[in-house]
């Protein structure tokens, strides 16, 4: 892949036996990974577009991790996002027209937008901001542990150039 295609910095932390991994995704790498799997250019590019990250999270734990992806937030200058659910990028892909293939590659490879997962599990996916903030942010990653509530902090992420 280009240089300029590739992805950008990564960020790490971790909470109660969870770990995860933030790395922020380029336009370029966005638009080269779903041209690939089906997308045209122009179907894809309002996800490009957008502040797109490639999520890991593992558990550590000998406990079941729940995590939603609707309880993220990135803490922002101008105040708090949200993550975009899946289920919205699917009814933009259906308003497009793009390809039921396609489409089915594009939810394979976004986060979950609610996941339980087994101790010694671990998830990774895409996920993008409902929009583009402005400079840097923090995003607070809230999980349920044993039924506990814990939260994963990764401070100073900011989206690709």
């Amino acid at each position: 892949m280009p240089a300029a295609a590739q992805s950008r910095s990564a960020w790490h932390g971790g909470q109660a036996g969870v770990e995860a991994t933030a790395t922020a995704l380029t336009r370029p790498a966005v638009l080269a990974f779903y041209q690939a799997r089906g997308f045209s250019a122009q179907a894809i590019s309002p996800y490009a577009d957008s502040c797109v990250f490639s999520f890991e999270l593992r558990n550590t734990t000998q406990k079941t991790v729940r995590l939603r992806l609707a309880d993220w937030r990135a803490q922002t200058a101008a105040g708090t996002l949200r993550f975009r659910l899946p289920p919205s990028w699917e009814a933009e892909w259906a308003r497009r027209g793009v390809a039921e293939p396609a489409r089915i590659a594009f939810r394979w490879a976004q986060f979950q937008a609610d996941i339980e997962f087994a101790p010694g599990d671990w998830i990774m996916g895409m996920a993008a901001l409902e929009r583009r903030p402005d400079g840097a942010f923090r995003l607070n990653i809230p999980l349920s542990l044993d039924r506990r509530r814990h939260e994963i902090t990764l401070d100073a992420l900011a989206c690709a150039q």
